[in-house]
């Protein structure tokens, strides 16, 4: 019988300080690793559609691992493929594949598709039962969904049509690179200004660390950076005015925290401090990217919506 989650003696979560070694590993990632993301932000088409692409894969893996170590099934065969139709269809609406449709086009793909992984899931159920089958199935969806859905939405904010707001300059690339941007200003103010006067948790029980204090300045500081690239040309008022400006802050610096609290908590049901071992002090792709697992469906929506 498959031990049920609670019943795992997992070593607890440390959150110390990062050690010196910890900190050297970091800044040689650093040192490669921005450079060369932004690279790609900049190359866009194919070359970040097939980046989103490894970084789904790594980060199902990883899911898939947390799950198991809780002693659920991964059901990872159904994952894998419905991860990677999701990110066709989203490449193929934004014309990286042929035969792309509309909007309406790339909703019935998506729904299509869920639905099929939903199928396939009760399928695995019926056929190889886990010891808790709903439960199971539940698990197996949302993660992929959570993963997979929020990075078909990379590929969709990085290689939609901006023609018709602004068809002098590269929007795509702009509005993706300082939505990345926003991000990490968030997670660095947030860290510094917590550890220098943060006094009252936010929220303890997912992330220990993480005070009230850092959490509204990782937000001003999100505010303040769109605005400023808003003001400064780098998104040109033409097309995105200062309250979608405003309003992309918000996503980055409010949406983007609730995508970090929602994979620490992810982590601490699971007692693990780092989702892989992908990135030397860095831990794994979730790590790395869990933000912008909410900011990216959330720019996608908002873009959709209110601005196209």
């Amino acid at each position: 019988m498959a031990p049920r989650r609670r019943d795992i003696n997992l070593p607890p979560v440390t959150d110390g300080p990062p050690h010196k070694d910890t900190i050297k590993s970091r800044l040689l990632v650093d040192l490669v690793g921005i450079p060369a993301l932004l690279t790609i932000i900049w190359l866009g088409s194919v070359y970040y559609a097939l980046f989103v692409a490894l970084f789904v894969m790594l980060g199902l893996r990883e899911y898939f691992r947390l799950i198991a170590k809780g002693g659920l099934t991964a059901r990872r065969l159904p994952g894998y493929l419905a991860a990677a139709l999701l990110l066709a269809a989203s490449s193929q609406y934004v014309g990286l594949l042929p035969g792309g449709g509309g909007w309406a086009m790339l909703g019935k793909q998506f729904l299509t598709i869920v639905l099929l992984l939903l199928v396939a899931l009760q399928t695995w159920e019926v056929v190889k039962p886990a010891q808790s089958p709903w439960q199971n199935l539940s698990v197996n969806l949302v993660g992929v969904l959570w993963v997979a859905g929020s990075g078909a939405c990379f590929i969709l904010v990085r290689s939609a049509d901006y023609s018709s707001l602004d068809g002098q300059v590269d929007l795509a690339y702009r509005l993706t690179l300082a939505l990345y941007l926003s991000v990490w200003v968030c997670d660095s103010l947030a860290y510094l200004f917590g550890r220098a006067y943060g006094r009252r948790k936010l929220f303890p029980a997912a992330s220990p660390n993480k005070t009230v204090v850092g959490s509204v300045a990782g937000l001003v500081g999100a505010v303040i950076l769109m605005l400023g690239l808003g003001y400064g040309g780098w998104l040109p008022q033409v097309a995105i005015s200062p309250i979608d400006l405003l309003v992309f802050g918000l996503i980055t610096g409010g949406i983007g925290q609730l995508g970090d609290f929602a994979e620490s908590r992810l982590k601490r049901d699971y007692q693990v401090k780092d989702s892989g071992r992908l990135l030397p002090g860095h831990g794994g792709a979730l790590d790395r990217f869990d933000s912008l697992l909410f900011v990216m469906p959330a720019a996608w929506l908002y873009l959709t919506w209110a601005v196209f």
